[in-house]
């Protein structure tokens, strides 16, 4: 019996090391020194707004969501689903609205919710990013209000 507790005991000192070996990356490195992984990589992007940009992490989500486009406003429902820390997401929307000129209004934490309201000279933006089990769900609110040019008396 000691025979086999003792190979049990070296087999799961082998194993241990093994795990702890390092191996290599996987992504092979070209000629300007970037790896073949990077030179790949989905850019984050804007959808319905041209200043509202969303992080490649999230996926557009179609039911849910509503555009409406006319002479006087253009309105959109957006939806998104993805796997990304709450707070990160909160921090890009945070960071990237505030570099598209967008004001923060109010970031409000309820529960498994944040919202994030920001403001515009003609523009008004809610985001709201839900905690699901294993997944975000993000939620974008916005209004864009069009000068006519008309003058009411």
């Amino acid at each position: 019996m000691r025979t086999l507790t003792r190979i049990f005991i070296a087999l799961a000192f082998a194993g241990m090391l093994a795990a702890c070996t390092t191996t290599g990356s996987g992504s092979t490195t070209t000629d300007t020194g970037q790896s073949d992984s990077a030179q790949y990589q989905e850019p984050n992007y804007y959808l319905d707004f041209d200043d509202i940009m969303l992080p490649k992490e999230i996926d557009y989500v179609n039911d849910g969501s509503y555009r409406l486009d006319n002479a006087k406003f253009k309105a959109s429902i957006m939806k998104f689903k993805g796997r990304v820390k709450i707070l990160e997401l909160v921090q890009f929307f945070i960071n990237n609205m505030t570099k598209d000129n967008w004001t923060l209004v109010s970031n409000n934490k309820a529960s498994d919710s944040h919202i994030l309201n920001f403001e515009k000279f003609n523009k008004s933006c809610v985001i709201q990013i839900d905690d699901k089990f294993a997944t975000s769900v993000t939620t974008i609110f916005a209004v864009e209000v069009k000068e006519t040019g008309e003058k009411k008396n």
